[in-house]
C-alpha cells in the first residue's frame, strides 16, 4: 500500500476514534438538557472540521459551512514516475448564529421540541 494512503487511513481512524470518545463523554456527562443540537463533520482530504453543539434552550439558530475554494491533488507513483500532492483550501468558514427576525419585524417565536 502506498505510504500516503496508509497515512490517510491512520488519520481517518484516529478522527473516528476521537469522535466516538467525544460522543461517549457527552452521553455520560448529561450536564445539558439537549433541546437543540447541531453536529457537522467536514473532511477535506485530511483536514477535519467537526462541530457539535448542544443547547438547553429552544431558540432557533442557523449553522452554515462555506468552502469557497478547495483544490485537492494527490501523488501517484507509477514505476519511476512520481506526481506530487497539492492541497489548496481558501477561507473555510463555520458559522453558528441565532436565526434572524422575520421580515415584518416580529420577534423570533420559540419552538417547542
Amino acid at each position: 500500500m502506498n505510504i500516503i494512503l496508509e497515512k490517510e487511513v491512520v488519520t481517518i481512524v484516529f478522527a473516528l476514534m476521537k469522535r466516538l470518545k467525544n460522543k461517549i463523554i457527552n452521553r455520560l456527562s448529561n450536564s445539558c438538557d439537549c433541546r437543540n443540537k447541531d453536529e457537522i463533520m467536514l473532511n477535506l482530504d485530511g483536514l477535519e472540521i467537526y462541530l457539535e453543539r448542544c443547547f438547553a434552550y429552544d431558540m432557533p439558530h442557523e449553522v452554515s459551512i462555506f468552502v469557497p475554494r478547495a483544490e485537492l491533488r494527490k501523488t501517484v507513483q507509477t514505476g519511476d514516475h512520481t506526481e506530487e500532492i497539492e492541497i489548496l483550501l481558501n477561507s473555510i468558514t463555520v458559522v453558528h448564529s441565532p436565526q434572524r427576525p422575520t421580515s415584518d419585524g416580529n420577534d423570533i417565536k420559540r419552538r417547542n421540541l
